[in-house]
């Protein structure tokens, strides 16, 4: 591929995974992966070291993206801390765990799986009810096992986690649509930070990788990315604060329907 198209395209991913970073609260990793992917593959490098860069690189935009998403919703009031910090702690450990365990592993094998998770959630934000109120001591426990959880599969599949914490957040303990996104955009923060972490140390020494790549992560994409989505998802947060939340829920489900369709074939 040319550079100026490869940069072209990555602009015009920016763009777009930034603003729905801020309109839902999810870190981007949805669009950044696939695309990035493609890229990589399409210039001749090894598809297994293709997908591991992709991740690495994903989380890496995720982290500014998801603090300048948290701030806007900080300051709305819109950040529940109190499931925010738990949640985050424990996924900061499980993004690291999963960072791991994709810098080993195929984790192509997995993303039909987590495809098929993510159309379960979309289908039951738009029909289900929720089964907790969260308001209790009680539900610490019940926030750090989530956090290692979703943490986990940030890690092991490149993306900030929201896409499932949202629906969660929502069904189960009962926050608001507005306040669920907030939330997320700061558990996101710890999730990242864990999943980097891993991607640096175990692609460091990396004999097939050049003099570009902070472990697998790419700082040419990195710097396109991450200049692109902060401005686009502070663009994001104000317009979520603006829609009803009926509105944003659907738009929510309907992202996450046409994501876990795609997830299931998106690799060879």
């Amino acid at each position: 591929m040319e550079l100026l198209f490869i940069i072209s395209i990555l602009l015009l991913t920016g763009i777009v995974a930034g603003f729905f970073a801020g309109l839902l609260g999810v870190g981007g990793g949805f669009l950044m992966v696939p695309v990035q992917y493609m890229i990589l593959v399409s210039s001749g490098i090894d598809p297994t070291l293709a997908i591991r860069i992709a991740l690495g690189t994903s989380l890496a935009v995720v982290f500014p993206v998801s603090c300048a998403a948290a701030f806007a919703h900080h300051s709305r009031g819109a950040i529940d801390w109190n499931a925010a910090v738990p949640i985050g702690i424990a996924g900061l450990i499980g993004g690291f765990a999963g960072g791991t365990l994709a810098s080993h592993l195929p984790a192509e094998i997995l993303k039909p799986l987590f495809g098929v998770m993510i159309i379960i959630a979309a289908i039951r934000m738009v029909t289900g009810t929720p089964v907790c109120q969260g308001k209790d001591d009680s539900c610490l426990f019940s926030w750090t096992l989530l956090g290692g959880v979703i943490g986990t599969l940030s890690g092991l599949l490149g993306m900030g986690g929201g896409i499932l914490l949202v629906p969660i957040l929502l069904l189960f303990f009962n926050l608001p649509i507005h306040r669920a996104v907030g939330t997320s955009s700061a558990c996101i923060l710890f999730f990242s930070i864990g999943g980097i972490l891993a991607y640096i140390v175990h692609g460091l020494g990396v004999a097939d990788l050049g003099s570009g790549y902070l472990g697998y992560i790419d700082l040419l994409q990195w710097i396109i990315l991450t200049g692109t989505m902060i401005p686009l998802s502070r663009t994001g947060v104000a317009t979520a604060h603006r829609l009803p939340a009926e509105r944003l829920k659907r738009v929510f489900a309907i992202m996450m329907m046409i994501i876990g369709i795609a997830m299931i074939g998106i690799l060879p």
